[in-house]
Formats: structure tokens, sequence, C-alpha cells
């Protein structure tokens, strides 16, 4: 829906081989593969050396903020499992909450909860504050052409914009979903927290998701580049 109806924003053109890595529920694979027959599925460790035969014409990653131990060695990765001219295509959304009207500083659970995933994320080794550096790492490994897209996301269905509206449903439900598992592992054991200060959290931000007073929204972060002719 951000995109418009598009799988991607890479200007991509007839590729033969394609890399989805995190890819979750498949949907995206399945869809880019038009076919299932084109689509295989490996579980694998994408942070381990890659041993494919064959490169890729276009890799893409989807949801991977905090996901990523080194990012500079992923992205070089990526580069020379690419033929040449092929694309690299990372998305993810940010672990943080906005508005345009600082009715964010009324939600002070939301910012709770996103302050202490940064710093249990960061003290596990795979920090959920990194999006903002993968345009500039990913030059650095070589690629060129590289552009850089941040789109708003609603966190609840506050917006007058019937689009925006509706991404706002979509992504509340989503949010309430995914905060508890977010929160659990890394609370308890990086931050020492035990289950009730959690729920006691939880409680809060369920709350403000569920407030339409409060105009949240977060940044999606679409970062492209080319592997050089």
């Amino acid at each position: 829906m951000l995109l418009k109806g598009e799988l991607c924003l890479a200007p991509v053109k007839n590729p033969g081989r394609v890399l989805d890595l995190g890819t979750g529920t498949g949907i995206w694979a399945l869809d880019f593969a038009e076919v299932p027959p084109n689509c295989r599925f490996e579980v694998d460790d994408f942070e381990e050396p890659w041993t494919y035969s064959q490169k890729f014409d276009y890799i893409h990653g989807r949801e991977m903020e905090g996901s990523i131990r080194d990012h500079d060695t992923l992205f070089e990765r990526a580069l020379e499992n690419l033929n040449p001219n092929g694309w690299l295509e990372m998305a993810s959304m940010e672990v943080n909450s906005y508005s345009d009207d600082d009715t964010h500083l009324q939600a002070p659970n939301m910012l709770e909860i996103g302050k202490n995933l940064h710093t249990a994320s960061k003290l596990f080794g795979k920090d959920m504050s990194s999006i903002s550096s993968w345009k500039e790492r990913m030059e650095k490994a070589g690629f060129v052409n590289v552009r850089e897209e941040i789109l708003k996301l609603p966190q609840s269905p506050w917006s007058k914009d019937p689009k925006l509206r509706e991404l706002g449903k979509y992504h509340q439900l989503n949010m309430l979903e995914a905060m508890p598992p977010y929160s659990y592992a890394l609370f308890t054991r990086l931050l020492g927290w035990n289950r009730v200060q959690i729920e006691v959290l939880l409680a809060g931000v369920r709350r403000e998701l569920k407030d339409l007073s409060l105009h949240l929204y977060t940044n999606v972060h679409i970062i492209y580049g080319q592997k050089p002719g």
C-alpha cells in the first residue's frame, strides 16, 4: 500500500535470479515470483558466508532493522553476489514514534518502549536504530546510484486522509501484535525487567495506540543501490 501496489522501488527489469532475505511469511517472494514454481525457500543464516553458485540480478530485504549484527559485511556480501548492474533494495520501518503536532510527547509509554528497545537491542548486538546509516553503508560497500525514500506510516487510523487512515488501521494492528514479542526476551534478558513490569508498559502502549487524539507515525526507509557495471 505504501508503494501504491508496487513490490519494489528499485528499477529492476526482467531479473533472472532474485534473493529475498529475511523472507518471513514468503508473501513478497511469491508475489514477485508470480508463479509458485519460480520460488524456493531455504532456511539459512544470511550473516554466515554465502555459498551460492550463481549470482543474482536483484537482492531484496524488508523489515530487518534489529536483525543484522554486521551491516557492512552484509552489504559487501550482497555486492559480491550480484551480477553487474544488479540491484540491492532494503526497506524497514524505524522503531520510533513521531508526530507533526507534538502529540507523541503525550504518549510516554510509546516513547519508553522505543527507548528501551534501542538500549536492549544495542546490548544484544543487533541495533534497532541503525537504519539511518544504511544508505551511507551501501555506498561505502561500493554500490552506486544509491537512493533513499522515507515514507510516513501512521501508527493508528487518526489521519483524515483515507489512504493514511487505512495504512494506520493495518499498522495499529501490526503494532498491537508485535510489541509483546518485540519486548519480552530483550527486556527480561538484557534489561532485567520482570513480566509484570513489561505488561504494565504494554498496557500503556495499547492505550496510546488506540487514542486517536495522538497523531503518531513512524518512518519507513527504502534504500536501493546498484552494483557498478
